[in-house]
């Protein structure tokens, strides 16, 4: 059963991460904003796997605002935000979180994302700027998603499932002709240093860990994203098993920079812990 927040509607389930996540999405796009608002005719935010808008911390019970939530409250404002989620609950919920001050500046839509990001991209003229946040639970964001976004200018934070997920899913998906890793990945993955230790091969951690993530990069710079980068170090969980990376593509080299400086800006020790 879906948890439910203060206000009566469903929420998301979080962890700890969750919370730290979110930061980062709050801090970057408040800089975006801030840096690109005269330089812009338009600035929208894009995010097709929005979720219901408030997200619970299942440990501690403790509620925070969802990624569309943040967008909207983003200084200065986006000038659009463009919402979708394949459930329709969620979609209903967002909606009735949507303040009425804020309705026209929104579009929220039921929807696979792999299928909303073709028409929401179709709607971007090039005088507008763009940021999308690209958060799956686990493989159904297609690569080609990607290709799509990078036809215009559009900042991404990716949160890549760069461990724990692949992991427990890689061994079946070997078998299967046509698996989520093909249209997650976009090509033939099957030379990955972790497909190979999914096959029976002995890989070191750290090979591992480490080609996943560079490979992926490159692959989305032959999408059409020349700047890419690791915005957050990896987060892993209690028992040091890697879980997530959270990555950054844009066009722009400036735009680099500015999520180097929010990366430092929210870094203190080492990457968090999770359950």
């Amino acid at each position: 059963m879906d948890p439910v927040a203060s206000d009566g509607l469903r929420a998301r389930p979080g962890r700890i991460w969750t919370v730290e996540k979110l930061s980062y999405l709050e801090k970057y796009a408040n800089a975006f904003t801030t840096a690109m608002r005269e330089k812009w005719e338009r600035l929208v935010y894009i995010d097709l796997l929005a979720g219901p808008g408030r997200d619970i911390d299942l440990e501690t019970k403790k509620e925070f605002d969802g990624s569309p939530l943040i967008a909207l409250n983003t200084k200065p404002q986006f000038d659009h935000c463009f919402f979708g989620d394949k459930d329709r609950r969620n979609v209903d919920t967002l909606k009735k979180r949507i303040a009425d001050s804020d309705r026209m500046r929104a579009s929220v839509e039921v929807g696979d994302c792999n299928v909303l990001v073709d028409k929401v991209v179709q709607q971007l003229s090039r005088k507008t700027l763009g940021l999308a946040f690209v958060d799956p639970e686990g493989f159904e964001v297609d690569f080609r998603t990607l290709r799509v976004l990078a036809k215009r200018r559009i900042d991404v934070l990716y949160w890549f499932p760069s461990g724990i997920a692949i992991r427990r899913n890689l061994k079946n998906f070997m078998t299967v002709k046509d698996s989520p890793m093909e249209r997650f990945w976009g090509r033939d993955w099957r030379q990955l240093p972790i497909a190979k230790w999914a096959a029976g091969d002995v890989v070191p951690d750290e090979k591992i860990e480490k080609s996943i993530v560079a490979e992926f990069l490159e692959d989305v710079a032959k999408a059409g994203f020349e700047f890419r980068d690791e915005l957050a170090p990896p987060f892993a969980n209690t028992r040091n098993a890697q879980m997530y990376h959270l990555l950054f593509f844009s066009h722009d080299q400036l735009a680099l920079k500015s999520g180097r400086a929010s990366r430092k800006s929210r870094l203190v020790g080492n990457a968090p812990s999770v359950e």
